[in-house]
């Protein structure tokens, strides 16, 4: 298993790649889930850590 510094360092790239999107072009929702989702379970495993 990976360690929490290191899903953090990947979740914070994969954000940044999708906000890089412009605008007016169309951003995947099932991405924006995707990523929410990671976060919520990030969060969570955070919390077990501490």
């Amino acid at each position: 298993m990976k360690a929490v510094s290191e899903r953090i360092f990947y979740y914070t790239k994969k954000v940044a790649e999708y906000t890089a999107i412009h605008p007016t072009r169309y951003q995947n929702p099932y991405r924006y889930n995707r990523l929410l989702s990671y976060k919520k379970e990030l969060n969570h495993r955070i919390k077990e850590a501490k």
